[in-house]
């Protein structure tokens, strides 16, 4: 790098970070807080000479470009916030890629862990997977929301930002990743993933047992609304009055998908309202006249600890207007809006707002809870330990691949034989294991599951009995 263009880099990246810092200190609310502090000129003054000191004077000759990186990225750690975040070039395109639907990587939709008092395990100093996406090498492969990513070919990924453990993870379609999970806070075990190009699903729907309608609503893109509302139609077309409207493991997506998904199940009032440090940006998101879903219609909403923000912001407002009784376990708790502010070829992510449920409620970092609450029973430790020495040892991945369509009695005899060698984290899950092994390797796995999925049948229990 020649010494002129290396001062006009140098200077591009001094300019840009007193743009950045100019913005965030000269607001009226930080000016307020920083009267009876130090000025904000002083925090330029001392951030252009530490720029101009390490250029001068450090050992070795160092890139510009990685000082200004690194200064970003240290000011948005501060925040505290997993949402706010610098994107350089690189990571704005790809994010680009990943909002128009397709790009090359595994599925996995990951966020930085954040504190929570009640997890025994704290705030671990890992990327924490949200969920993954269907249909995608991730979800074939087993990972699971709450999952993290302890290490990436054998790199430990502690202390990785989401953009450092999104980088590594993509790749050419085809290629493999080497990637070790840490599950429930107490063990590890290693997936090999083969990149693919990722298409995001948005959609899917079934009836059961000739009476329910089940809709599977994976994320909110702009190609959401009219598949939405294609099943609904269908639906009513078929004289269904129960439907079951399925957001688990859903990640969220956008804000005017989802309030135009919520058009069709009311006719006017409140869906959401988003609030922001600026007032005048301030706005209530209210449901158009007319809708196609019957108010005679019965509706259950399923959410689990994967469904996030715009996904909570439909149930927010299907239970808040008693327009539906929620069922499953707790969601993630994303009430925060994040804007994209371009800068100099890069972007800023940041947190610029919160939204509100109906009722007033912002669920961020609480989440919703379900009116009827159903999880699984804990494992015992002995249970835990066998259920990891499974995923370590791979030995249900390598059953399915000698048996691709296991018969009752193959699956009988192989759980008889890990029972016999102390492995029995319980039947049921073995059982579970195994099918899901199974049906991951389906070009078209079923939609519902009426045997093992237990939130699902607790929803058909209550549409039947009303309890």
């Amino acid at each position: 790098m020649d010494r002129k263009r290396e001062r006009l880099i140098w200077l591009s990246a001094i300019t840009a970070m007193l743009l950045i810092l100019a913005v965030i200190l000269l607001s009226p609310v930080a000016s307020a807080q920083t009267s009876s502090r130090r000025n904000t000129q002083e925090y330029i003054r001392d951030l252009e000479a530490a720029l101009y000191i390490l250029q001068s004077n450090y050992v070795d000759e160092v890139d510009p470009d990685i000082l200004f990186k690194g200064a970003m990225d240290g000011m948005f750690s501060n925040l505290d916030d997993p949402y706010s975040i610098y994107l350089d070039g690189e990571s704005l395109e790809q994010m680009t890629d990943t909002t128009e639907g397709k790009y090359g990587g595994v599925g996995l939709y990951i966020s930085k862990d954040r504190f929570d008092p009640d997890n025994p395990y704290g705030r671990l100093p890992y990327v924490k997977v949200v969920s993954p996406i269907e249909d995608t090498p991730s979800w074939r492969a087993g990972i699971n929301a709450g999952d993290y990513i302890y290490a990436i070919e054998d790199e430990s990924a502690e202390g990785f930002t989401t953009q450092d453990v999104s980088n590594r993870l993509r790749g050419k379609p085809g290629s493999d990743v080497m990637v070790t999970i840490l599950r429930n806070g107490s063990f590890t075990f290693d997936v090999k993933l083969t990149r693919a190009e990722i298409e995001i699903p948005t959609v899917k729907s079934t009836v059961i047992d000739g009476r329910i309608g089940y809709l599977r609503i994976i994320e909110f893109t702009p190609y959401t609304e009219p598949r939405v509302k294609e099943s609904l139609i269908e639906f009513s077309a078929q004289g269904l009055d129960k439907l079951i409207v399925d957001v688990r493991s859903n990640p969220g997506g956008l804000l005017d998908s989802v309030v135009e998904i919520a058009d069709l199940f009311f006719s006017g009032g409140v869906v959401v309202s988003t609030q922001y440090r600026q007032e005048r940006q301030n706005k209530i998101h209210r449901a158009a006249p007319g809708k196609i879903v019957p108010s005679s219609m019965e509706i259950v909403v399923l959410i689990d600890k994967g469904s996030a923000s715009a996904s909570e912001i439909l149930t927010g407002a299907l239970k808040d207007r008693n327009r539906a009784t929620v069922i499953g376990e707790t969601s993630f708790g994303k009430g925060s809006i994040q804007q994209m502010i371009p800068l100099n070829g890069a972007a800023i992510k940041l947190t610029t707002g919160r939204y509100y449920t109906p009722d007033g409620n912002n669920i961020d970092k609480t989440g919703i809870d379900p009116d009827i609450a159903v999880e699984e029973p804990e494992l015992t430790e002995a249970q835990a330990l066998s259920y990891a020495s499974l995923l370590q040892e791979n030995r249900v991945g390598a059953f399915v691949n000698e048996n691709p369509d296991p018969s009752s009695t193959q699956v009988d005899r192989f759980i008889r034989k890990l029972q016999n060698e102390g492995l029995d984290p319980g039947e049921k899950i073995l059982r579970l294991m195994v099918k899901r092994e199974a049906e991951r390797r389906l070009n078209v796995p079923p939609i519902v599951d009426m045997e093992f999925d237990s939130v699902l049948i607790r929803a058909v229990e209550y549409l039947d009995t009303g309890r």
